[in-house]
């Protein structure tokens, strides 16, 4: 009988020592470099450092490298991104990455993002981690400025309104700009002009489409701007003055 009983509990116990652990822990990872809101300069090249590991085996990692557009109030799109899928060979359970990687020097000039994740062997992806920088090159890292006017009220009214004007310069290459006035999402536009040709690096806002701009009931109620921007060959900006319309 007693024969019996550690026996049975023999089975038990080579059972459970076979049954297969399963892994759902994710496996995790850290970008050290570049750091949030880093100026990165194209003759250094792009240094990525970053830290994976995981509690049984790292299988390969992700890194997204993309430019950030005009709806995030950059002005124009960054014109570099890429994606690199790697191994990591021997399934080691930490890597540690630190790679630089060649900048032409005509780079755009703009706002970039690095996302990197990582899978371990049991497939478990990692929570992605992400940064924001800038790239600068060395032909022309200074954008078109701006010195322009819009509403000084942050709510107005029927009735009210307010003056549009100003110029935007640049001291090599302004090559195009535009002037929007509406609700903040786009969604509806009170006025919109380009300025395709420019003479002298400059937009004389003020002489060229200076005006009194009233607010009267074809207004909806809700946020609206004055919404200015401009490129150069390597740069492109944004200047938005909000303001609310109320009834």
């Amino acid at each position: 009988m007693k024969f019996r009983k550690l026996l049975f509990l023999f089975i038990i116990f080579a059972f459970a020592a076979c049954k297969e652990v399963v892994d759902a822990e994710r496996p995790t990872i850290e970008v050290e470099l570049p750091q949030g809101g880093d100026a990165v300069y194209t003759q250094d090249g792009l240094r990525i450092v970053a830290t994976l590991t995981d509690d049984t085996g790292l299988l390969q990692y992700k890194l997204t490298l993309s430019g950030i557009d005009s709806l995030n109030d950059i002005g124009a799109d960054s014109t570099i991104s890429f994606i690199l899928v790697d191994g990591i060979p021997n399934n080691d359970k930490a890597l540690y990455l630190d790679e630089v990687f060649a900048l032409d020097d005509s780079t755009f000039n703009g706002a970039y993002q690095i996302t990197m994740t990582c899978l371990d062997v049991e497939g478990n992806e990692s929570l992605r981690d992400t940064v924001n920088f800038t790239i600068r090159n060395s032909i022309d890292s200074e954008p078109p400025q701006f010195n322009v006017t819009g509403p000084t009220l942050d709510t107005m009214t029927i009735g009210q309104g307010f003056n549009t004007g100003g110029w935007v310069t640049d001291s090599q290459s302004l090559i195009y700009s535009e002037f929007f006035l509406g609700k903040a999402d786009f969604s509806d536009t009170i006025r919109y002009v380009s300025f395709p040709w420019i003479q002298n690096n400059v937009v004389d806002y003020e002489n060229d489409f200076s005006w009194w701009t009233p607010i009267d009931s074809s207004w909806s109620q809700g946020q609206y701007h004055v919404y200015y921007t401009a490129w150069d060959n390597y740069s492109g900006v944004s200047h938005s003055i909000p303001f609310y319309v109320s009834y």
